[in-house]
């Protein structure tokens, strides 16, 4: 995940430190409203591994159960 927070640090012109904590924090709230079985898969998903695509096919599936509910 550390190209996520750099490319906050330069959009920004944020310290680097500044810019992880701020990455860390907003990841960290995501996280936490998620359903446990999404939620455990985020980091991977940001760090681009394996993860990434499990929890994709995962948010679509998700995704549409709701919609058959509307």
């Amino acid at each position: 995940m550390n190209e996520i927070p750099k490319m906050v640090a330069e959009k920004f012109n944020l310290a680097p430190e500044t810019a992880e904590r701020i990455v860390d924090f907003n990841v960290g709230e995501v996280k936490g409203k998620l359903p446990d079985s999404l939620s455990q898969h985020v980091d991977g998903f940001l760090a681009g591994g394996a993860d990434a695509e499990g929890l994709l096919d995962k948010v679509k599936g998700l995704a549409g159960g709701l919609l058959q509910k509307f």
